[in-house]
C-alpha cells in the first residue's frame, strides 16, 4: 500500500502551530500516531480537524481543497483506497470529470463511485480545443464519411465548436470529456465506510501524556516558584558531600520529567557558565538569579533577608600535598646520582576537591533595585535579528543557506555536504530557532571520517534531545519565545538509560550551550561595535521606526536635513536642523522629537540597505506619468501584455491592422509547425493583449488572450470567434446563471451583442481604412511609376482615411464615398468607352438592341439547360442540411439562394425529368461533376422556354420553390449597405465592381480584363437613371462630403459610457 494523497491533521486547541501529515490510504496505528503527536486523545476527540491536503504531482487529484477539509479520515481513507485502483488514464478521465463546468462530482461519496462508472464519460486526453476535437471527430474517429478532399474545406475550430454544443461537451486541463449515455451506477455514495477502510482511532490519554512531543496543558498563572533549599544533615563535610551527591543522582532521574527537564534547561540559560552538577542543583532549588553572601551586600548592595537559607552548591576545594617526584632536568629528563639511579624530590601537588558552600537567591534578598541584567535580550526588532543571524553564521562551524524544503521540515543538517539548509520563507523568529537547532546538531553530530562505524555518534532520540535541548537554553539565554517547546518525550528516551549515560549527555547539552552562547555573545558585541563605528562616520542614514515609519536623515551645510516617511515610503514631513555640532544618533534622535515622534527606532539602516530604502522611496514620491489617452483620431493600438511566442516581446505596441496581421500569421505558423511528425514544442503559443481605442467619444480598453496554434485566424476575428461561442455555449449560460444570476446573464448577453455588433464591425472598418491607406501610400512611393492624374487619386485617398478615422471613432459608420480611380484616371474611362463600343456591335451581330442584349446577361438566346446548387460548408448552412421542405417551413426557414452554390449546369434534353436527373447524379455521376450525390436540400433549377423553375429534392420527390429564384431583401440591403458605407468592408457575395478593380489599378496591381469587361456589363444593366449621370445635379467633392459629416457628427448625444473588459 503506498500513500496517494495526504492530508493535514490539526488539533483546535494548538492552532498556529505545524500540523501532522498522514498518508492515504493508511492503517489504525499510523493515525494513532499522528494523533498523539499533535495532542489529540479520547479525551478531547473534537478538537482534530483536517487542514490541509497535498499530492505529488503525478498523483493529484483535482478534488476542490474545501470538499477535502469538510470530510473525515474514515471517508478519505477510503476514497484513496478506491482511487487507488484507477490506471493513468482513468486518473486523467477523473480530473476532467472533476474539472468540467458544473461537474457532477459533488461529493465525497460521488467520487468514491468513480471506479465503477468510468464508462460514464468519453475522454479525449489530447483534445484541448475546438480545432483539435474538430480534427479528431473529421480525420481520426471514423465517425464522418465524406471523399477526403472535402475534408480539407471544412474549418475544423468552428465544426469542433458546433460538436461541443450540440453534446454538451467540456474542454478542461485534463482533456475534453462529454457524457456517453450510460447511466451512472450509486454503489458506495450515501452508504456508511465499510468497517475495513475505517481507521480513525483515538489513543488513550495515558499513552498520550508518555509519549505525545505537544506543549503540557495552559495552567493558570501561579506564584513564582519558590526557593526550596536541600537541608544536609551531615555532621562533616565529607557527609555533606555524600548527601549532596545523592541528591544529584535523585535529582537527574527526577529531573526527565517534561516539566522538570524544561525547569532544568531555563536555569542552565541562566548559568551557562556553571559546572552540569551546580546548574541541576539551582534548579532542583528553585534558584533563579544567585550569588554568595558578601557579593550581595558588596556588589549589589543588598542584603539576605532574616532566617534565609542558602542554596546548596559546590565550589571547588582544592587542597596541597608534597609528594616525591623525579628530578627532571631542562630537557625533561631524569637526573642521575652517581650510582645511576634517578634522584627524586618532594614538589607541592594540588589536588582537585570540592565543598557544599551556600549561595542565595534574588528572591531571599533586599535592597537597591538590580542593574539590568548582563543578557541582551532580543527586543524583536529587525536590527536585532538580523545582527543575530550574521552572529549565529560565524559561530556555525558549517555554511548556513536556504532553500525550499519538501516535507514540512524547517531545517537540515547535510551530513556529507556539511553544511545546513534553512526553509525559505519563514518568520525570522523561526528562522533563528532552527538555525541554532542545526547548529547543534552540526556542533554534535557531525560524521567521524576516521569512525566508518561511528561508534562514538548517539543514536538518532538522542541527538534530537540535545539539538533540541541547546537551541531551547540558547533560546531562553536571549529571551526568545520558547513557547512551543515540549520536552514530553523525554522521559520515554531516558527511560532504561544509565545513570552516567544521562549524566554525559546532560554535560553535552551544557556544554554546546555554553560554547554557542559565548561565540554568540562575543560576535554581537563586535557587530555592534561595528555599526556603532559606521554610524559614527555616516554622513546620511535612516532610522526605521516600531510604527513602521521612516526617518531619513543626511549632512548639509547648515546641519542636517531630514525626510519623515509613512510606511508605504510616502513623504509625510521633514525639514533642517541647524545643528551641525550634533552626531549623526543625535541629530536623528533631535529630528524626531520635532516631529513629535515617540515611537523607538528598530532598525538603522546604512549602505546597502540604505540604498533599497532610498530606490523604494523614490518611486513611491514621483510624480507619476500622465495617462496616455488615445489619439480621438488614430487607428487603435495592440499592446502586447505578455507571450509565449518569441516573435513578440512583452510591452511591444503596434496598429491594429498591423496586430490583424501579424496575429494571423502567428497563429497560421503556429498550427502548421505543431503537426510536423516528430513536433516536441508547446501546443499554443498564448498572448495576452490588450487594445486602446476610442468609440464613440470615449477612450476606452479591451483586453483578451489568443493562443496561436488555434486555428482562429487574425486578432479580430479571434475576439469575433470568442464572443459568438460564448453567446451560445450553453455550458457558460448555466454556469453565469448559477453561479451570478439571472441579471447577470442578461448583461452578459447584452455586452457581447455590443461586442459583436458595434466593436467588431468597428474594428474592421479600422482595418480596411488601413489597408486603403497602405495600398495608396506604397503606390505614391513608386512615383516614377504612376501617372499625375493617379498620383492626385492616391493623395485624395489618404486624405479620406485621414478624415474619415475621427468620424470612425465618434460613432460615425455611415462614412462618405471614397474617391474613385475614374475620376483621376482618364485611360480606365477610354477603356470603359471601348467596352461599350465592343458591347454595341455585340448586340447588332445578335439582331437586339444594347437593353435587351444586357437584359439578356450579354448572351445571345441559349438552348434549354438546367443547373444544380448545393449548401454551401459553412456553419450558417448547418440547420439547413439535409432537412426535408416541410420541416424546414415548421421552423420559419426559407430556401435562400444566398446560402447555395451552383456545382452543375448542363444542356437539358428533350423529355428528361426532374426523377431522371436524380437519378443520373445518384447512379451514374457525369465525369465533371464535383458535388456530392444529389440528396435532400438540394436544388434543381430547370432553364426551359426562357423560363426559370426552381425545385428543392424534397425525402420524396421535389417540391418547388419558386422563393429560390426571388431576389433576396437582405442581399439589396447588404449592396446598398455597401455603397452606402463606400465597400469599407470590402465586396460581400458578388463579383468585383469597377470600382474595385479602379482602385486595384492604381495600387499597381494586375486586374483581368475579363473581370473589367464584366463589370462594366454589369453597370450597363443597372437603371438609365444611373447610368447616365450626366443628368443629375453634380455630386459635392469629396471635401465637401467629409465637412458636411463632420457638422452632423458635432450634432449628436453624449456617447454611452465605456465597454467593459469581456473576454473571461
Amino acid at each position: 500500500m503506498s500513500e496517494l494523497f495526504s492530508i493535514q491533521l490539526q488539533n483546535r486547541q494548538q492552532q498556529g502551530r505545524d500540523g501532522i501529515w498522514l498518508d492515504l490510504p493508511t492503517t489504525t496505528e499510523q493515525v494513532q500516531a499522528a494523533l498523539r503527536q499533535i495532542g489529540i486523545s479520547s479525551d478531547n476527540p473534537q478538537g482534530l480537524f483536517i487542514s490541509g491536503y497535498f499530492a505529488e504531482a503525478e498523483k493529484r487529484f483535482a478534488i476542490p481543497y474545501n470538499m477535502v477539509l469538510a470530510s473525515n479520515v474514515d471517508e478519505l481513507n477510503f476514497l484513496a483506497s478506491r482511487l487507488e485502483t484507477l490506471s493513468t488514464g482513468e486518473r486523467a478521465e477523473l480530473n476532467a470529470a472533476l474539472q468540467a463546468p458544473q461537474s457532477e462530482l459533488f461529493s465525497i461519496g460521488r467520487i468514491t463511485d468513480f471506479p465503477e462508472n468510468v464508462d460514464y464519460y468519453v475522454h479525449l486526453p489530447d483534445v484541448h480545443g475546438p480545432a483539435q476535437l474538430g480534427d479528431y471527430y473529421l480525420n481520426r474517429s471514423g465517425m464522418v464519411d465524406m471523399p477526403e478532399e472535402w475534408k480539407g474545406g471544412i474549418d475544423t475550430a468552428q465544426f469542433g465548436r458546433y460538436v461541443t454544443q450540440q453534446e454538451q461537451g467540456a474542454f478542461t486541463q485534463y482533456g475534453y470529456l462529454v457524457k456517453s449515455g450510460d447511466e451512472w451506477q450509486k454503489v458506495h455514495e450515501g452508504q456508511p465506510v465499510p468497517e475495513e477502510y475505517r481507521v480513525l482511532s483515538f489513543p488513550a490519554p495515558e499513552v498520550l501524556r508518555d509519549a505525545a512531543n505537544i506543549p503540557p496543558p495552559v495552567q493558570p498563572e501561579t506564584e513564582p516558584q519558590k526557593v526550596i533549599p536541600i537541608i544536609l544533615n551531615g555532621k562533616d563535610s565529607a557527609e555533606r558531600m555524600k548527601e549532596i551527591t545523592d541528591r544529584l543522582e535523585t535529582g537527574i532521574q527526577e529531573l526527565f520529567d517534561s516539566d522538570r527537564y524544561k525547569a532544568y534547561l531555563t536555569t542552565m540559560a541562566k548559568f551557562h557558565n556553571y559546572s552540569f552538577n551546580n546548574t541541576l542543583l539551582i534548579a532542583m532549588q528553585g534558584g533563579q538569579l544567585v550569588a554568595g553572601f558578601n557579593k550581595w551586600k558588596d556588589t549589589f548592595h543588598r542584603t539576605v533577608k532574616k532566617g534565609e537559607k542558602g542554596i546548596k552548591i559546590l565550589a571547588p576545594a582544592p587542597y596541597k600535598v608534597k609528594q616525591k617526584m623525579e628530578k627532571l632536568d631542562e630537557q625533561g629528563k631524569p637526573i642521575l646520582d652517581k650510582d645511576g639511579k634517578p634522584l627524586t624530590e618532594e614538589k607541592p601537588m594540588q589536588i582537585p576537591a570540592f565543598k557544599v558552600v551556600s549561595v542565595f537567591d534574588v528572591s531571599q534578598t533586599e535592597g537597591e533595585p538590580l542593574p539590568s541584567i548582563a543578557v541582551n535580550e532580543l527586543s524583536g526588532s529587525v536590527q536585532d535579528y538580523q545582527d543575530f543571524f550574521k552572529a549565529l553564521e560565524q559561530a556555525s562551524p558549517v555554511p548556513i543557506g536556504f532553500e525550499d524544503i519538501e516535507g514540512g521540515a524547517h531545517g537540515y543538517f547535510h551530513l556529507l555536504d556539511n553544511r545546513i539548509a534553512i526553509q525559505e520563507g519563514m518568520s525570522q523568529l523561526q528562522t533563528i530557532k532552527t538555525a541554532i537547532h542545526e547548529i547543534a546538531h552540526a556542533k554534535l553530530h557531525a560524521i567521524d571520517p576516521t569512525d566508518p562505524k561511528q561508534t562514538n555518534r548517539p543514536d538518532s532520540r538522542t541527538r534530537e534531545v540535545q539539538a533540541e535541548s541547546v537551541a531551547y537554553a540558547v533560546c531562553q539565554h536571549y529571551g526568545l519565545d520558547t513557547s512551543e517547546y515540549s520536552f514530553g518525550y523525554v522521559a520515554g528516551w531516558s527511560s532504561g538509560r544509565e545513570l552516567a549515560e544521562l549524566k554525559a549527555s546532560l554535560e553535552v547539552i551544557r556544554s554546546a550551550a555554553h560554547e554557542l552562547i559565548a561565540a554568540l555573545d562575543e560576535h554581537l558585541a563586535e557587530l555592534r561595535q561595528q555599526r556603532e563605528a559606521d554610524l559614527s562616520t555616516a554622513q546620511e542614514a535612516a532610522f526605521a521606526l516600531d510604527n513602521g515609519s521612516t526617518l531619513f536623515i543626511q549632512t548639509c551645510d547648515s546641519g542636517y536635513d531630514y525626510t519623515l516617511y509613512d510606511p508605504n515610503n510616502k513623504a509625510l514631513d521633514g525639514g533642517q536642523l541647524d545643528a551641525p555640532g550634533l552626531t549623526l544618533p543625535d541629530a536623528g534622535q533631535e529630528a524626531l522629537n520635532l516631529l513629535g515622534q515617540t515611537a523607538k527606532v528598530s532598525e538603522v539602516m546604512l549602505g546597502d540597505k540604505l540604498a533599497v530604502f532610498q530606490e523604494a522611496a523614490e518611486k513611491a514620491n514621483e510624480i507619476p506619468a500622465p495617462v496616455k489617452i488615445p489619439d480621438p483620431a488614430a487607428e487603435p493600438t495592440v499592446t502586447i501584455l505578455w507571450s509565449e511566442s518569441d516573435k513578440l516581446q512583452d510591452g511591444e505596441t503596434m496598429p491594429l491592422s498591423v496586430a490583424n496581421r501579424v496575429f494571423e500569421e502567428l497563429d497560421s505558423a503556429q498550427h502548421t509547425e505543431r503537426e510536423k511528425d516528430g513536433y516536441e514544442g508547446g501546443w499554443y503559443d498564448k498572448t495576452a493583449f490588450r487594445i486602446d481605442f476610442t468609440l464613440n467619444g470615449q477612450p476606452d480598453s479591451y483586453e483578451g488572450r489568443q493562443d496561436f496554434g488555434d486555428g482562429e485566424g487574425s486578432l479580430v476575428q479571434h475576439i469575433q470567434n470568442y464572443h459568438e461561442y460564448y453567446a451560445k455555449d450553453e455550458n457558460w449560460k448555466n454556469f453565469v446563471l448559477h453561479n451570478k444570476g439571472p441579471e447577470a446573464w442578461e448583461q452578459d448577453k447584452a455586452e457581447r451583442e455590443m461586442v459583436l455588433t458595434e466593436f467588431i464591425p468597428y474594428l474592421k472598418q479600422h482595418c480596411n481604412l488601413s489597408a486603403m491607406e497602405q495600398a495608396a501610400t506604397a503606390a505614391l512611393r513608386e512615383e516614377q511609376n504612376i501617372s499625375p492624374e493617379q498620383t492626385s487619386y492616391y493623395n485624395a485617398v489618404v486624405t479620406y482615411v485621414h478624415d474619415c478615422r475621427p468620424m470612425l471613432n465618434q460613432g460615425r459608420y455611415d462614412l462618405p464615398e471614397p474617391p474613385k480611380l475614374a475620376d483621376f484616371d482618364q485611360s480606365l474611362q477610354d477603356y470603359e468607352a471601348q467596352v461599350q463600343a465592343e458591347i454595341a456591335q455585340e448586340a447588332a451581330a445578335a439582331g437586339m438592341t444594347v437593353e435587351e442584349y444586357a437584359a439578356a446577361g450579354f448572351e445571345a438566346p441559349q438552348q434549354d439547360s438546367f443547373s444544380i446548387y448545393q449548401l454551401r460548408n459553412e456553419d450558417s448552412t448547418h440547420d439547413y442540411r439535409f432537412e426535408p421542405y416541410d420541416r424546414l417551413q415548421a421552423a420559419g426557414r426559407t430556401v435562400d439562394k444566398a446560402n447555395y452554390a451552383e456545382v452543375y449546369s448542363a444542356p437539358l434534353t428533350a423529355g428528361t425529368t426532374l426523377e431522371d436527373i436524380y437519378r443520373t447524379f445518384n447512379v451514374d455521376h457525369p465525369a465533371d461533376f464535383k458535388g456530392h450525390s444529389l440528396s435532400v436540400s438540394d436544388v434543381v433549377v430547370l432553364h426551359q422556354n426562357g423560363q426559370d423553375t426552381a425545385h428543392y429534392c424534397d425525402s420524396v420527390g421535389f417540391q418547388q420553390v419558386p422563393e429560390f429564384l426571388r431576389e433576396n431583401p437582405l442581399r439589396t440591403a447588404e449592396l446598398s449597405t455597401e455603397q452606402n458605407e463606400n465597400m469599407i468592408d470590402g465586396v460581400l457575395n458578388n463579383a468585383p465592381s469597377l470600382g474595385e478593380l479602379e482602385a486595384k489599378a492604381k495600387a499597381g496591381e494586375q486586374i483581368s480584363l475579363t473581370d473589367l469587361a464584366a463589370a462594366v456589363k454589369a453597370e450597363e444593366k443597372a437603371p438609365k437613371t444611373k447610368k447616365f449621370r450626366a443628368a443629375k445635379p453634380k455630386k459635392p467633392s469629396i471635401r465637401a462630403q467629409l465637412d458636411a459629416a463632420k457638422k452632423e457628427q458635432s450634432k449628436q448625444t453624449q456617447p454611452r459610457e465605456k465597454t467593459k473588459e469581456l473576454e473571461v
